[in-house]
Formats: C-alpha cells, structure tokens, sequence
C-alpha cells in the first residue's frame, strides 16, 4: 500500500509542472511582435524623454503580465498609456484586460489602436480586428437604434450616445440596457432592451411631438348663450315693471278727475292690475338676474386650459429583432 502512494506522488509532480507549462503556453502573447522603425505616426507626437518613461513603464507592466500579476500589469500600462498613445501598449493593455474579465473595456482599447489603420502593420491590424470579432462575438453584444428625429439626443444607459459613420451602434455588455431619445418640442421616450453575449439588438425609437392644445368644459358659445337668454328674461320683467307703472299712474289720474263710485271701481281695478304687473316683473327681473348669474359662472368655468398631448401609450407588446452570428430571434416585452 504505501509504494502504491509514493508512486501516485511521484506521477502527480510532472503533472503539475506540464499543465502550469500548458497555461503559460496558452496565454497571449504579452508583446506586440511587429517591429518598429520610429517612424509610425504615434512616435511623432510624443517627445522623446515622455516616450523613454512611458517605455520603461511598459517594460514593467510586461514583466508583471508575463508573471500572470494581471492586476499590477494593467495599472503600469495604463500609466504607460497616459503618457503616450501607442498601438502596442493598448493592444497589451486589451489582453490583460480580458484576462481580468473586463472585455468591454478590452474591446475599447482595440477599437482605439484600430483607428492607426495600416501605420499598425499588417501582423497586428489582423490580429486587432480577429480578437475584436472573437471578444463580440463571444463575449459582448451590439445594440443598433433607428430613429425618426434624427437631430434628437439619443442616451445609452444614461450616457450620451453619438452617431458614429451616419449610424447608432455600440457594443456593450451583455444583460439589460436603457435607450432614451430627446429633442425639443418632442415628448421624451425610453425603451429597455435586453441582449446576450454575440447577439445584435435594433431598437426603434418612436417620438411624439410635444404639442399644447386648449380645451373648455363647454362650447365656448354656450355660457353667453344662457348669458343672453337671462338679459332677455331680465328685460321682459323691466317691460312688465313699465306696464305696472303705467297703470298705477292711470289709477292716479283717474282718482284726481272723478270721486264717484264708478271711477272707484276703476281705480280699484287699475290699481290691482298694477300689483299684479309689479309681482311679475320683479319675479322675472329675479329669474333673468339668476340666469345671468348662472351663464357669468359658466363662462368663467369654461375659460381655456392649456395642456400637452400625452405620448402615444406603449404597445403592449414590443418586439426587438435580436441577431447572432448562428440564428435571428425576436425578443418580446409585453406590459400588463
């Protein structure tokens, strides 16, 4: 039994040592492997001292990656890279980066050094453009937007979202993402959308136009129409109280000229006939000042009110067509 054990200890050590030689094959190469001549456009910008500092500190950060301390080789290609703007120390600094799982901001760093186009070489450029394919479609995801208004501002996740090449696409990290387009005199609107790793995503962004629209509780003719209609009742009681007067003083006169029993019951009647005149127009003179009242509220009631149109309401089902390199497939929100 125990030389059975020993054995198993003695075949283990050459395992180990073989599968760490497999993962230090395995890693990528922690250099550029292009040759420089100094005449690239980017040796050009920088002064010679700056670029002798940003060189050593690049030396450093391959020592570190080449030693898999990532984390520290990251940090001294970043400083290498805030001195000076160079290809081979962004290409250096996207493969650690990747290593640390941060593919996003991996997949930036290429697309910075791509922008050197052929002054790269053509060993890099290639091998620029296949880990920016490979990192897109397998580990990061692409979010395309059309948009009616095209002067609108559009936002990604709450930052702003330029055009780029006459067109909105950005690769971002695969999970849920917020789209929202503004313009002025438009109504805001904001859409989710969700993508997986190697998935392309278009998103439509329908806007609204803001718009201020006046609206009344009435026609607007109908308080003064019950305005109207209390003057009229108003003035068939000031008519009725002109008649009441009228006879009153005809009673008057017809007691001044006779003081017989005839002209009594005259007067009698006269005088009654005024009463009952006066009664009516002081009920309808009321009711008219009622109705005047009543349309006076009205037309204040009814006065304009300016409000916007609201946003079309959202679909109940929205669909995004959502794409990938092996398949096409639509993605549904539906709201409840």
């Amino acid at each position: 039994m125990k030389s059975s054990i020993r054995d198993l200890r003695i075949r283990a050590v050459p395992a180990v040592v073989l599968t760490a030689l497999a993962l230090v094959l395995a890693l990528p190469a922690a250099r550029a492997e292009t040759v420089r001549t100094g005449g690239e456009p980017w040796y050009r910008q920088v002064p010679a001292d700056v670029r002798q500092r940003a060189q050593a500190l690049f030396a450093q950060a391959i020592d570190k990656h080449q030693q898999l301390l990532r984390g520290d080789a990251a940090e001294l290609y970043e400083q290498a890279l805030a001195l000076w703007d160079n290809p081979d120390i962004q290409w250096n600094l996207a493969l650690v980066l990747e290593d640390l799982g941060q593919y996003l901001r991996a997949y930036q760093q290429l697309e910075s050094a791509l922008r050197w186009g052929a002054a790269l070489g053509p060993d890099l450029l290639r091998q620029v453009a296949d880990r920016m394919q490979v990192l897109e479609t397998q580990r990061l995801a692409r979010i395309e937007t059309c948009l009616e208004e095209p002067a609108a501002v559009i936002t990604l996740d709450g930052k702003p979202w330029l055009p780029r090449a006459g067109r909105r696409s950005a690769v971002v990290l695969p999970g849920e993402h917020y789209l929202a387009a503004r313009k002025s005199g438009y109504l805001p609107v904001t859409r989710p959308v969700y993508v997986k790793a190697g998935q392309q995503a278009r998103v439509s962004l329908l806007m609204d136009e803001d718009r201020l629209v006046e609206t009344r509780r009435w026609t607007a003719w109908k308080p003064w129409a019950v305005i109207g209609a209390g003057v009229a009742v108003a003035a068939v009681g000031a008519g009725l109280e002109q008649r009441a007067l009228a006879h009153r003083q005809a009673a008057a006169d017809a007691l001044a000229r006779c003081q017989e029993i005839a002209c009594d019951a005259m007067r009698s009647d006269l005088y009654d006939r005024a009463g009952v005149e006066h009664g009516l127009a002081i009920g309808t003179i009321a009711a008219g000042g009622a109705v005047v009242v009543v349309g006076l509220v009205q037309a204040w009631l009814n006065q304009p009110r300016a409000h916007r149109i609201e946003a079309r309401p959202p679909s109940r089902i929205e669909l995004t067509p959502i794409l990938s390199l092996h398949q096409a497939e639509l993605s549904a929100l539906v709201r409840f």
